[in-house]
């Protein structure tokens, strides 16, 4: 590409969206240019921080036994983490296009006229803003004095924009705030048959298992390393959707011999779904779930705040 060709690009690009600028002035709308395929963009979308606080609980208990043999083995399972996580994102509405090409042919009169106009006020202004805005509101003028007929289809046009509230939150991977705590805890208590040669008998034991873990992010923590958190809202449906880190904890287990081992425990990722939310203020709430926790049936309760505009 020549760079004089690369000029006339340039200038194709601003006055379109200049014509977009008298379009928004004269109709309210926000139109695109000729050749935009009626590509209406995001408005009123706005930054907006969110703080998510929330638990999961995870207790089972388990015990197997055989009566005939007298032998027993007794489990207890408790996992519980904390978590707050600070998410960056943006909340708002964005406008789609029910009939993208009968858009694009009500506004083509419009922009007829406007094209010459801002090739002129271009050619004129040069990069002179304060001139170019002068011109794109006395052209707006123009058009609603001596062409109110045109504008009548572009504000048909208006019809033909749906408004959908949307809302996306994730971790900044790049300054991620985060505190999570996990505890890991539980028993064991057996009583097996020694049979030992000539002579057998009852051996009784336990195990104790704990463990804890804490993950607070800080600047330049691995990208691999960063929870994943995140929140999304549909406004169409009201249905919020939430993810929530877990956390993997070294858990030690010692026996009634004094023995000890370690294993790593995962309090796995929740992913919520489905959450109804109005889009406005916190959103709290509980879910329960059977799951099983190593081999041990278990209940797991989640609990969690979402608050949109909390950094």
């Amino acid at each position: 590409m020549t760079h004089q060709h690369a000029l006339h690009r340039a200038a194709a690009w601003r006055c379109g969206h200049l014509i977009v600028a008298c379009l928004a002035a004269t109709t309210g709308l926000a139109l695109s240019p000729a050749g935009a395929a009626g590509d209406i963009p995001p408005y009123d979308m706005k930054e907006n921080p969110a703080t998510l606080v929330y638990s999961i609980d995870i207790r089972g208990h388990a015990r197997e036994a055989n009566a005939r043999m007298g032998t027993f083995r007794d489990t207890t399972v408790h996992r519980h983490l904390d978590g707050t996580v600070q998410l960056k994102g943006t909340q708002g509405t964005v406008a789609g296009v029910d009939n993208a090409r009968q858009m694009i042919e009500q506004t083509a009169p419009a922009r007829q006229i406007m094209g010459p106009a801002i090739q002129q006020a271009m050619a004129t202004c040069g990069e002179d803003e304060a001139c170019m805005t002068a011109a794109v509101m006395k052209l707006s003028a123009d058009m609603k004095h001596n062409h109110p007929g045109v504008l009548e289809g572009a504000t048909k046009a208006k019809d033909r924009l749906s408004h959908h509230g949307l809302g996306n939150w994730t971790i900044d991977a790049a300054d991620p705030r985060c505190s999570l705590h996990a505890l890991t805890q539980g028993t064991t208590h057996f009583r097996t048959i020694d049979a030992g040669e000539g002579y057998g008998g009852y051996v009784d034991g336990s195990q104790k298992r704990h463990g804890t873990e804490t993950r607070d992010c800080a600047n330049g923590m691995a990208a691999d390393s960063v929870p994943r958190a995140s929140a999304e809202w549909n406004g169409d449906t009201r249905t919020l959707q939430l993810q929530l880190p877990g956390l993997t904890v070294d858990e030690q287990t010692t026996d009634s011999d004094g023995n000890t081992d370690t294993a790593k425990v995962t309090i796995p990722d929740v992913s919520l779904d489905d959450l109804r939310w109005t889009g406005k203020g916190p959103q709290s709430g509980q879910q329960i779930r059977q799951v099983e926790a190593g081999d041990v049936p278990a209940t797991m309760t989640i609990r969690w705040t979402f608050t949109p505009g909390k950094a």
